[in-house]
């Protein structure tokens, strides 16, 4: 277990990069949803959430920026393009609110644990 997490340590900024524009291609160049390929883009942005620690914040900032460029797609008559921003717009804001909710059971654990040394 050690020796796969030093491997994804070393090469998580490639990673970020490989996810980064996966997401992005997903969106503006692919002309059809896949569920398979959200799937695995789901998959690797969870593994970037744990390799880097983001917190929720970064998961919603993400699902705002992509919400927020829907409309303009859709005035420019770019519905498929739209209709795969929504999609990881959801993606995004599910992944967020489960890290809020691992966030929040965490933040209440340390409480309990530091008024028990008191």
């Amino acid at each position: 277990m050690n020796k796969i997490k030093n491997f994804l340590e070393g090469y998580k900024v490639w990673i970020l990069v490989f996810t980064g524009v996966n997401i992005l291609f997903d969106i503006f160049v692919l002309k059809f949803t896949s569920d398979l390929l959200i799937l695995f883009l789901t998959g690797l942005w969870i593994l970037l959430v744990c390799l880097f620690k983001f917190k929720s914040d970064v998961s919603i900032s993400l699902a705002l920026g992509f919400l927020i460029l829907c409309p303009f797609l859709l005035i420019f008559k770019k519905e498929p393009i739209a209709e795969q921003a929504a999609i990881l717009v959801y993606v995004f804001l599910a992944i967020g609110a489960i890290q809020m909710f691992i966030e929040n059971i965490k933040e209440k654990n340390k409480e309990k644990t530091d008024n028990a040394q008191q």
